[in-house]
């Protein structure tokens, strides 16, 4: 080879070598500004993974007001795929791949929730946790994503992610070209009343009757159980946020929710329990619902029931059937759990406004449910004014997903997503 050859050759390889590394995602990376990132274990061999931190305003609206840094995950695939936004509603505890990234074959960012977890201001401005701000924080981290990955860009989360995902798609319409979210409620109460009409009729009479008839029996035998709810306490290692007689009642109210939520326990196992403060206990145990007042477990929750009682709404009990037995609970409503200075004035009709916006402009969605999930109940309802899709698995709990459907449900949820990606790369 002559030297000019030579040249030439040694030039090509500089810049080939080169291009490989200025289009490399860590190369990528390194020209957004306003992160840093750190190279993690990937779940498989096909995606490169990151846990980054970005920083954002406290306060979108005043950025003058302070920062905070928020967690992400990255799951890179390759630039010209579709990206996936994974609003998680809580702590982003890990790294994951969707259920979306996979159908998709899609890089994807999972977004920890602003005040939860790593994710939290210095100085807690309470009302700065609110969907505005949560959306804006998305908005960012889309924006400047996208000068990586400008192809199509799908978003989806579970349960209060779920939410998030719908109040992100309300406040940036033009963001995504498609949203996901499972198992999501949409209230429009401080405390949602749809949700105890919908517990007086779901599933059948018989097996309604069969938790009433437990929780008549734990508060008929509440003396004997409280001692052993103090064991509990001691053998788990745990301590309330309030007194033991008032987490046992809210613990027995709390049961039909948690019952067709999650199916902790086959209601027909209730006829075989027997009549003692040890059995009932036992069976109130396996339910699953006692360490949810614990202290650790009410400090994780506590920026949530900031935003339920401020903004998104939950629920409170029906105790008619019940209140004669009660000696411990006055209020049935969840916001005792919620210290007083934190009780923030509700926001009244927020939530209607994002329903109505749905109702008429929320295309391209598709909703994922359980039919027997109590969130079920105060869920969007799609109609022929939007081209939004709902499924409703029959039998179904919290734990709904796209693949618990038939193929051929499963398919035509596939198709659509897909018919409206094209549709927008085509506009």
């Amino acid at each position: 080879m002559n030297k000019f050859k030579l040249t030439l050759f040694f030039a090509f390889v500089v810049q080939f070598t080169f291009a490989q590394k200025s289009g490399s995602i860590e190369e990528r990376l390194k020209d957004l500004k306003g992160i840093e990132f750190e190279k993690i274990e990937s779940f498989d061999s096909l995606h490169q993974t990151f846990k980054i931190r970005i920083i954002q305003p406290v306060d979108h609206k005043n950025p003058n007001a302070g920062v905070f840094s928020q967690k992400i995950y990255l799951s890179h695939l390759d630039v010209n795929q579709p990206a996936v936004l994974v609003t998680e509603g809580y702590q982003a505890r890990r790294n994951y791949l969707s259920e979306p990234a996979k159908l998709l074959n899609a890089n994807q960012i999972i977004v920890e929730h602003r005040f939860f977890g790593e994710s939290a201001p210095d100085s807690l401005d309470w009302t700065k946790l609110n969907t505005f701000q949560a959306a804006s924080d998305h908005h960012r981290i889309v924006e400047l994503f996208k000068k990586i990955y400008n192809k199509n860009w799908v978003s989806t989360g579970i349960s209060k992610g779920g939410q998030t995902t719908i109040y992100y798609r309300y406040y940036f319409p033009d963001d995504v070209s498609v949203s996901m979210p499972y198992v999501a409620p949409l209230n429009i109460e401080q405390e949602d009343t749809r949700i105890n009409l919908f517990l007086r009729t779901v599933g059948t009479p018989e097996i309604r009757a069969q938790l009433l008839d437990f929780q008549r029996k734990l508060l008929a035998n509440e003396a004997e159980i409280l001692p052993l709810l103090s064991l509990y306490k001691k053998r788990k290692k745990i301590d309330f946020t309030q007194s033991d007689g008032l987490v046992f009642e809210f613990a027995v109210l709390e049961i039909p929710f948690s019952f067709w939520q999650w199916a902790p326990f086959d209601s027909e196992s209730l006829k075989d329990v027997e009549n003692t403060p040890e059995a009932l206990f036992s069976k109130l145990e396996e339910a699953g619902i006692l360490d949810m007042y614990s202290v650790k477990s009410q400090a994780y929750f506590l920026p949530f029931f900031v935003q339920a009682y401020q903004e998104i709404g939950y629920y409170d009990f029906d105790i008619d059937s019940l209140k004669s037995q009660l000696n411990y609970v006055t209020n049935p409503s969840n916001i005792v759990f919620l210290p007083d200075s934190l009780q923030l004035p509700f926001l009244d009709h927020q939530m209607e406004k994002v329903h109505h916006w749905l109702a008429n402009n929320g295309n391209n969605f598709l909703y994922i449910y359980g039919e027997q999930d109590p969130w079920i109940s105060t869920s969007p309802n799609p109609d022929s004014r939007t081209n939004a899709l709902k499924m409703v698995l029959k039998g179904g709990f919290h734990a709904t997903r796209l693949k618990d459907f038939t193929e051929e449900e499963q398919e035509r949820a596939i198709d659509l997503i897909k018919s409206w990606l094209e549709d927008k790369n085509e506009e």
